[in-house]
């Protein structure tokens, strides 16, 4: 998987450069009065309930989880991995790259990047996120309604603006062709190019869109400056509709629409699918569920403001 927070690790971006590639995390943002606007909108809704928003009443992610044995297997037991390369320019600037990790173990998914970076668990079956920084030895939860809540007070702010980027991010439309196994994605501000291939196992699919769209939402409601997920989200139903896993993705972002000398910016996005996981995935994992367990737990907006203190 992918998330927008990755290109935080890899050193400063500019605004602009930093803003349009939130695309290919399912984030968008055009202009810096867009960031503006979603800004207000999250710390309006965090401080709804400051101090409880992303804590959860019932499930938490801590000593308490019934996390499954990795040595014990059944019928209904799903366990792979998705890794990703991801590169990005602003036209033919200078190109950055990073690489994640998708461990999935049963109910639960486990993203990584690098071997200090964030960590994410999702739970399948409660729809809640875990973030951990190993860093700071601090975790904190966000429940998926809390996260749906978030962006439908967003998009009523979007809707009131004279912004035809805006307009197009809140209802997606894209001309769709297809030559063999790759899939054309196009419009007048996005572009999508993916080379796709079947999956072979439709409970994979199945595992691996519910943790992308659950992705793609969180990355919106931990960047603001984002705009909304719908248009990654597009795609993706795109994807599972015909179970093509895309082994490459390059994204085009216009923000100003295709005009001759405007500037446009883009990701391109390599994935693999390992049916096994190694030992190096158990240790990963371990490692993660343990952090779950011992680290501090403290409220969303407070996790948020320490990582942008970082």
């Amino acid at each position: 998987m992918t998330r927008c927070v990755a290109f935080e690790r890899c050193g400063k971006l500019g605004a602009g450069l930093a803003l349009a590639l939130s695309v290919v995390w399912a984030t968008i943002a055009s202009e810096a009065s867009v960031c503006a606007v979603v800004a207000v909108a999250a710390q309006n809704e965090n401080e709804r309930n400051d101090g409880d928003v992303g804590v959860g009443d019932v499930f938490h992610f801590d000593s308490s989880t019934r996390w499954p044995e990795w040595e014990s297997t059944s019928e209904t037991s799903l366990r792979f991995r998705v890794d990703a390369v991801v590169k990005f320019s602003r036209n033919e600037d200078e190109e950055r790259s990073f690489r994640t990790s998708s461990v999935f173990f049963d109910d639960f998914a486990f993203d990584f990047i690098g071997d200090n970076g964030e960590i994410i668990i999702y739970s399948f079956s409660e729809k809640k996120f875990a973030l951990i920084d190993p860093i700071r030895r601090l975790r904190t939860e966000v429940d998926a309604e809390e996260i749906d809540r978030f962006l439908e007070n967003v998009k009523p702010l979007l809707e009131k603006r004279d912004d035809a980027f805006c307009a197009f991010m809140l209802e997606p439309s894209f001309e769709v062709s297809r030559k063999e196994d790759e899939l054309l994605f196009q419009s007048k501000w996005i572009d999508y190019r993916a080379s796709t291939r079947a999956f072979d196992d439709p409970k994979i699919a199945v595992a691996y869109f519910d943790f992308a769209n659950a992705l793609c939402k969180l990355n919106v409601f931990m960047n603001p400056g984002s705009v909304t997920p719908l248009a990654r989200l597009a795609i993706n139903r795109r994807f599972q509709e015909e179970a093509r896993f895309p082994e490459k993705l390059v994204v085009d972002v216009y923000p100003k629409g295709k005009m001759f000398f405007n500037r446009s910016f883009q990701a391109s996005n390599e994935y693999k699918l390992a049916r096994r996981l190694s030992e190096k995935d158990r240790n990963r994992v371990m490692r993660a569920i343990h952090f779950a367990a011992q680290f501090q737990e403290v409220s969303f907006r407070t996790y948020y403001q320490k990582s942008n203190e970082r």
